[in-house]
């Protein structure tokens, strides 16, 4: 993930898409004739080329936390294996070995002098604001990913030999036309459909259920109900939250902080300023003369040739007279007064106040709570990497986390959850560090020390252990009780809706239209126009439509509704095919890449099958940590 950031718009689009199509088709594909026993440190290998089990287990660590981030959640390690997590991450590295040993016996190379000028080129190693590479910024960026300049320049090289053999073999596929009319008329056909929606209203009331049927829906369904495992996790939470409430804040730092930034707690006074700039100190006194006579400062200004527009700065706060002094002088006069000569930036001037609209603030007593709060969290955020290291210094001291955490004067939390982060009661819980503390709490043994968890954009640091576990086990029926009513009622309500819905479309099937069909079942005839595949319409959700294109002209057809458990009885009464073939270059581009990546995916599986490729099942299933097959 390091070097894609850095490699940001560095990389080919042949290569990205390769890549994920090709992990995509070994999933489906599997690899599983090829596990058979190796070394004891390598977790597979391409001919010659060793895929060591440390660096495949970080890598799929790595792939398993970024998925646990982006959706929110913990994801398991049996979920991951669900999906097939592990087998991609090695597959994927797999690949890159196959293409580097090929790129090997080809002799590809990228030159030094290459590397160096696409770095230098590259934007990303520019500071904000500049327009040049800077080296020293360029190696800031490598010591905050942990990389040295050594290790990013080789990578660089091995990714850019890569994408040399990758763009010679699968540039310039070209898609047969016949092949692109067929996708065109395929994706131009749409469908009109008449309908009846059927809800749970229009399949009837459901009796309650008795205590028999529900007893006997949780024996059969006991694995639904069952409680998963829990964890009892100890949470050291050291954000600027946590340890601004015992930072101390005084009136009078308070008090300082409003007066300086009392802009912010409301309007400043205004006021409608002109001024008259002369040339010469002694024009300026001679016209303060003529007013102290009686003459007003509209008289000063005509006699000068001056309109409105030219002496006039409008109704403005203090700050926003760009001349402090004519500023002070304006904001120290009455209404209406004008002032002596005031030495200026750009001459001598007189300045005349023509209204004055008062400010208005909150008083510092309402605000004072707000102000102190933001105090406190400022001087913790200049604090917290200090209690940082204080706290590892008390762990690498020996200390548990609740006798660091009270040595130090902070707070450990205690959480019971579930691999999904809820509660005993289902409810989500806000854990500290949220997927990465569940994910490794449920990786980790009660009195396992476990890693630091920094959290994102300077938010702090989360220590956490396992304090217990509580094994997943069946629950009573009276436990679940509430829960078993819950999903027998909508499994009838399902199975009463699709029984209503089969009933009308038989009834239409035997030959009565659907309109009649509607009519008598008391449901609105609707009609759904320009259906197009893969596209929600209305109560047809993008998997429902695919019923409709399934259905020949004339034909029924029952879908799922949106929401379920709704259900669609639909009648497809017209088919249309489009006649002219539209703009076909994206779906040209888009069939075009598709074929490059076919003969790239061949390419790469007979050098493996020339190379060879061996998998070591048993560090295979320690290394993603299960236990290997016997």
């Amino acid at each position: 993930m390091v070097l894609q950031t850095l490699r940001k718009g560095a990389s080919g689009w042949i290569a990205k898409i390769f890549l994920v199509v090709l992990t995509l088709s070994f999933v489906v594909w599997g690899i599983a004739d090829v596990f058979r026993g190796m070394g004891a440190s390598s977790v597979a290998s391409v001919g010659g080329t060793e895929i060591s089990a440390q660096v495949f287990r970080q890598q799929y660590l790595d792939q398993l936390q970024r998925i646990s981030r982006q959706a929110g959640r913990a994801i398991t390690p049996e979920q991951a294996r669900a999906f097939g997590l592990d087998r991609q991450v090695l597959n994927q590295m797999i690949a890159d070995a196959t293409l580097d040993a090929e790129a090997a016996r080809l002799s590809l190379a990228v030159s030094d002098a290459q590397i160096a000028r696409e770095i230098a080129e590259n934007p990303n190693f520019r500071a904000p604001g500049a327009k040049a590479f800077d080296p020293g910024y360029f190696q800031q960026i490598l010591r905050s990913n942990g990389l040295t300049e050594q290790r990013f320049v080789a990578s660089e090289k091995q990714r850019q030999v890569r994408d040399q053999l990758l763009q010679s073999l699968g540039a310039g596929v070209s898609v047969p036309q016949v092949l692109l009319e067929a996708v065109n008329r395929f994706e131009g056909e749409t469908r009109t459909a008449s309908y009846i929606r059927v809800t749970p209203a229009a399949a009837g009331t459901l009796p309650a259920p008795t205590e028999e049927a529900l007893r006997a829906y949780f024996d059969a369904h006991k694995l639904a109900f069952r409680a998963p495992e829990y964890r009892k996790i100890s949470v050291l939470a050291l954000t600027p939250a946590t340890l601004s409430a015992a930072i101390t804040v005084t009136d009078a730092d308070a008090k300082a902080d409003y007066d300086r930034t009392i802009a912010r707690f409301g309007k400043p006074e205004t006021r409608e300023v002109q001024q008259i700039v002369f040339t010469s100190a002694a024009d300026a006194a001679a016209a303060e003369e003529k007013i102290k006579a009686g003459a007003t400062f509209a008289d000063i200004a005509t006699a000068r040739g001056l309109t409105p527009k030219d002496t006039d700065l409008g109704l403005v706060a203090k700050s926003a007279i760009l001349d402090p002094k004519i500023a002070d002088a304006a904001f120290s006069l009455a209404d209406g007064a004008v002032s002596g000569p005031v030495e200026g930036r750009f001459g001598t001037a007189l300045v005349h106040v023509t209204k004055i609209v008062p400010g208005a603030y909150q008083p510092f007593e309402l605000v004072k709570p707000q102000i102190v709060s933001e105090l406190q969290l400022d001087k913790a955020k200049r604090i917290i990497l200090d209690m940082h290291d204080k706290v590892e210094d008390e762990r690498a001291s020996g200390a548990t986390l609740q006798e660091a955490a009270q040595k130090l004067g902070l707070k450990v939390q205690s959480f019971d959850v579930d691999r999904s982060g809820h509660d005993t009661a289902g409810a989500s819980v806000d854990v500290p560090g949220g997927a990465d503390v569940i994910s490794g709490a449920f990786a980790a043994q009660p009195g396992v020390e476990t890693d630091t968890v920094q959290l994102p954009q300077g938010g702090g640091f989360v220590w956490y252990e396992t304090a217990a576990i509580t094994p997943a086990r069946d629950r009573t029926f009276e436990e679940a009780k509430d829960a078993v009513t819950a999903r027998y009622t909508e499994a009838e309500t399902e199975k009463a809706v699709e029984a209503k819905a089969k009933e009308l479309m038989d009834k239409a099937k035997a030959g009565t239209p659907l309109a009649q069909v509607s009519a008598e079942a008391d449901i609105p005839l609707q009609i759904a126009e320009g259906l197009h595949r893969g596209r929600a319409e209305g109560p047809f959700s993008a998997e429902s439509v695919t019923s409709v294109f399934d259905v020949k002209e004339g034909g029924f057809g029952i879908a799922l509704g949106a929401p379920e458990p709704d259900r669609i009885v639909f009648q497809v009464t017209k088919v249309e095919v489009p006649q002219q073939m539209p703009d076909t270059s994206r779906v040209s581009q888009e069939l075009s890449r598709q074929l490059e990546n076919d003969v790239l995916v061949q390419y790469l599986a007979a050098i493996q099958k020339e190379l060879g490729v061996k998998i070591n099942e048993r560090l295979f299933a320690q290394a993603v940590g299960t236990n290997p097959a016997n």
